[in-house]
């Protein structure tokens, strides 16, 4: 049985073999590896890390956190955001005869997961603006993952009522949304929680310790 062998968060911008490197207009993509990882750098901010050995297993420190979050029983879930797609390959593992769909911005980012970080999971891949996407889509979800990120900080869509409403809409009776934030002022975690809170009902946050990852996620039982 292959043991994990803990991954080296702060030298991970400078240790490992560059694969592939690449400037998208202002973002740099980086993807590293060493004998027992591969992991994705945007901007020499790690997004994913793929265990060679284990691809199922969840290695950054919110994604432990979040394996907790998440529902007993899903049948369709909903990304927003990809990277290297941890979250794809885990949710394959523990879900059986999950669909998945995933939507990523950036075509580059879509092409370097699936040529270095993509496993057993086939999940539907949209390249386009996940907030369009949210308020086009007519599918319900059991689950929606928000993961994404602007240069600067989280996208101005993040703070938006309509996005929530969105969400909401998008959501089955039992279903349930978790947002990964990095927050650059206590204000915005406080926007995000007040605009969850209105639109879906009771809502829990933790902060990742000596991280600034905050999870926020909705418990549907007290949705109306």
């Amino acid at each position: 049985m292959s043991v994990l062998k803990r991954f080296d968060v702060m030298n991970a911008n400078s240790r490992g073999d560059v694969v592939y490197w690449k400037r998208c207009h202002e973002q740099r993509i980086c993807v590293r590896e060493d004998n027992d990882y591969r992991w994705l750098l945007s901007d020499e901010v790690i997004q994913s890390v793929l265990a060679k050995d284990l691809p199922t297993e969840l290695t950054l420190p919110h994604q432990v956190m979040l394996q907790a979050i998440c529902p007993a029983h899903v049948r369709q879930i909903l990304h927003l955001g990809l990277g290297g797609g941890d979250l794809l390959r885990w949710c394959h593992f523990r879900y059986p005869n999950v669909k998945q769909t995933a939507v990523e911005l950036n075509p580059d980012v879509v092409t370097i997961y699936q040529n270095f970080f993509q496993q057993q999971e086939s999940p539907t891949l949209v390249i386009g603006d996940a907030f369009h996407f949210l308020s086009e889509t007519n599918t319900l979800f059991d689950l929606i993952i928000l993961d994404v990120f602007a240069i600067d900080g989280a996208p101005a869509p993040i703070f938006h009522a309509e996005t929530y409403l969105q969400l909401k809409r998008c959501l089955t009776e039992a279903g349930q949304v978790i947002i990964n934030l990095l927050p650059r002022t206590e204000n915005e975690r406080i926007q995000v929680l007040t605009q969850m809170k209105t639109q879906l009902g009771c809502v829990q946050s933790l902060q990742v310790a000596e991280y600034r990852n905050h999870l926020i996620w909705s418990t549907p039982a007290t949705r109306t």
